[in-house]
């Protein structure tokens, strides 16, 4: 999977999640955002939500991950403090994940 499709799955994500947001409580949506730590809008439950979501969405797009892991809350830098750290998490979790069985042609 390319970073920019993983980049795509993580912002349509968070556009998602604003449905059900306030007006003021909306996430940044765009490729340099913030998602999480100091003046973010999200709270830990609505991190842990966003998160699930984006395994879930990429699960549809035959990717199963799982973010919220030791491993992630053991990283000196939070892999969830903005879009581009979540990419590249994602990426990283993907590079080392089995491949998928190839497509019957």
């Amino acid at each position: 999977m390319l970073r920019s499709d993983i980049e795509a799955i993580v912002l349509e994500t968070i556009r998602t999640t604003n449905l059900a947001r306030d007006p003021g409580q909306q996430l940044e949506v765009s490729p340099a955002a913030r998602i999480f730590g100091r003046g973010s809008a999200l709270d830990s439950m609505g991190l842990v939500t966003l998160l699930l979501d984006v395994e879930e969405a990429l699960g549809t797009a035959g990717q199963d991950i799982t973010l919220t892991d030791d491993r992630a809350m053991s990283q000196s830098r939070s892999p969830f403090r903005s879009v581009p750290a979540l990419v590249e998490y994602i990426a990283v979790l993907l590079g080392e994940a089995p491949c998928p069985p190839a497509a019957a042609s």
